[in-house]
């Protein structure tokens, strides 16, 4: 019985993380400090609660966390176009987000017309 505690207490505790952190948009997230030699972070949510994070984590509706590196760490976001790649890059306490989107496979080639020889 003793060793069914501890893990049912773990998992409720990442799940109230991730339920909490859930309600918040990326916008509203204050990112505070990367260790990546524990490939973790510790954010602020919207609720003002810090809160570390790790690869797989949700810290928001549709956001995952996918790799915490130095100076940087990756999320994937669901959104309505598909799968975005985000990264939060940390620079002397700053954070900046990019955003990647793959585009889609069936998008026509853009040709250049033909040059006018006359």
């Amino acid at each position: 019985m003793r060793k069914i505690v501890p893990v049912i207490l773990a998992v409720f505790l990442s799940l109230s993380v991730s339920v909490l952190a859930g309600a918040a948009s990326l916008n509203e997230i204050q990112f505070i400090k990367i260790a990546p030699q524990d490939a973790k972070a510790v954010i602020k949510g919207a609720d003002g609660k810090l809160v570390v994070i790790k690869p797989g984590d949700a810290i928001a509706d549709g956001i995952t966390v996918k790799e915490i590196v130095t100076g940087r760490i990756g999320l994937e976001e669901k959104t309505d176009q598909g799968l975005e790649t985000v990264f939060v890059r940390m620079v002397n306490g700053k954070s900046t987000i990019e955003r990647v989107r793959k585009l889609p496979e069936n998008m026509p080639l853009l040709v250049a017309p033909p040059a006018n020889d006359k």
